[in-house]
């Protein structure tokens, strides 16, 4: 029993995991444009700024990109989603059409 419920849950977790990658990458990419923009600006010796912060900047980066990604993003990962799930659905055609009935 508890096989047949894996196998039914199956699809529905490599959806999720696609879903995941798809975020993470966008996450990624927004993460790599945002750095520069940080790369000018200067912080005040009274609020911080030096080793320590130069150290936490690409981290500081990443959760904005996170924020920016799970609030919708740029849409990138919507089109790598959907371009995954394309791949999936190609790789599966083969293996189906082998089956008998």
């Amino acid at each position: 029993m508890e096989i047949a419920a894996a196998s039914f849950h199956a699809p529905q977790a490599a959806g999720l995991r696609i879903e995941r990658a798809a975020r993470e990458f966008e996450s990624l990419v927004i993460a790599q444009m945002l750095a520069p923009l940080f790369e000018g600006t200067k912080t005040p010796a009274l609020f911080g700024g030096g080793e320590g912060e130069k150290a936490f900047a690409a981290m500081l980066h990443e959760e904005f990109a996170k924020a920016i990604s799970a609030r919708g993003g740029f849409g990138i990962a919507d089109e790598v989603k959907a371009e995954m799930l394309r791949i999936k659905a190609a790789h599966e055609q083969p293996q189906q059409e082998g089956r008998g009935p």
